[in-house]
This record gives structure tokens, sequence and C-alpha cells, in this order.
């Protein structure tokens, strides 16, 4: 399938659908960069560095913060997939980063990083992109890092549509996906936290988790840098 194809898929055309709700000049962008630059992860071209760049003026004004710009060069090192939000100059104003591996036999569908431009955030567009992620990037499991209960909300709603089982719950954190997430991530811990990844807060502002997941977010200092490490896994 070319990015034409993709974006045909009934999940792009209902994200598509529902940008242009908001405002109709807005419009979706699939990208396969190994496909596209295929010497990228040995080589940034301007128009890569372009896109790279893009995505760190969105990171600045959607959360608030400045991570640096090499922060993006690295978490696109290994990206298999993007998938951007267009304003109507073609700008760049929300996207998400993908990784697709292969682990323990397993295929693994590695939600990378999702940001949004202030201006849309709030509107319903991140269940809408997940949905999207999962039907271009097909997978036996799921996986997110984060510091934010809204990210652990959407991704176990989309998990329990997909069939998939949550690691780490309240009460469970289950030892075969840590393991997993270790193959990723090294530094994840048995409480499925990865500590002082971050500086601090990556998202200024971090909305406080509900009653429900507390007990998960009380495992983190979130003002330390520490991060979730989220799986979404069968049966």
């Amino acid at each position: 399938m070319n990015t034409q194809d993709y974006k045909a898929l009934p999940q792009a055309q209902k994200l598509l659908k529902h940008l242009r709700t908001l405002d109709r000049r807005l419009d979706l962008e699939i990208i396969f960069p190994k496909k596209r630059w295929p010497d990228i992860e040995k080589r940034k071209s301007s128009e890569v560095m372009d896109i790279i760049r893009q995505h760190h003026v969105v990171s600045k004004d959607g959360l608030g913060n400045d991570l640096g710009l090499e922060a993006f060069v690295s978490r696109n090192r290994d990206a298999d997939l993007w998938i951007h939000i267009l304003d109507k100059d073609r700008k760049i104003i929300g996207f998400s980063i993908n990784e697709g591996y292969e682990v323990y036999g397993k295929k693994v569908n590695y939600f990378r990083v999702t940001i949004f431009n202030k201006l849309i955030q709030n509107l319903g567009i991140y269940p809408l992109l997940n949905e999207l992620k999962v039907a271009i990037i097909p997978a036996d499991i799921l996986m997110v890092r984060t510091q934010n209960p809204v990210v652990y909300k959407y991704f176990s709603q989309l998990c329990h549509n997909q069939g998939l089982k949550v690691s780490p719950t309240v009460d469970f954190n289950n030892p075969k996906m840590i393991a997993l997430a270790r193959e990723l991530d090294p530094d994840v811990d048995d409480q499925s936290v990865h500590r002082a990844l971050f500086k601090g807060e990556a998202l200024i502002g971090t909305p406080k988790p509900s009653d429900e997941i507390a007990p998960i977010w009380d495992r983190m200092d979130i003002s330390k840098g520490d991060i979730l490490a989220i799986m979404g896994y069968p049966d």
C-alpha cells in the first residue's frame, strides 16, 4: 500500500472527517520515513530535518516546555511511521511517531511520541489517532511510555477495544510485559517505571490521575522525570 491507500483506511477517514468538523482546512499526512529516506538512520537530509524541527516547534507549544531539538532527532532515529496533522498552510500542528519491532516472536507497535499544539488539544483527536496507528502497524503487543494519566486512560480504552489486557494496573504488573518492555527500554524497573528519564515534567501542568489509577502514579515522581511504560497484550 502507498500512503494514499493508508489515508483511505476507515480509521484515517474517520479521523480526517473529525478534523474537518473542527476546521475544514485541516489535513492528514502519513509518512513511512525509512521507506521515503532509506538512509534516514545514518543521515538526516534537509527535508527530514525540516520535519523534525516542526516536531520540535509543536512540542514546545503543546508541552509548554522545551525538551530540545536533539530530543526529537533521537526520538525519530528509529521511526517507522509519522502521522501529521496539517494546518491550512500544510504546517505540522500535531504529530505522532511509531516504531515497529519483533520481540520474542511477537510484533510490537511502540507509540513513541504524540504531541498536539494547544490549539487542537482536548478535541477528541487523540483516541481516533490511536485507532489509526494500530490499523497501519498491526501488532500483537502495544507499548507507550508516559507521565500523563490521560494517556493511560485512552491507551487502556484502545487496548480494550483491541481485545488486549493492560499492564501495569493498580493490582498487577505483568512480569512478562516488563521483560518485553526492557527489550526496548532496558531501564524499566519492576514497577514498569523508567526513573529520571526526563529532567522533570515533560508536560508543564501534567493532569492529576483519577482516584482509580492514582496508586500507579504514586509509584513515580514525575517532578524527577520518572515515566511509566504501559503495555497492551493478549491473554
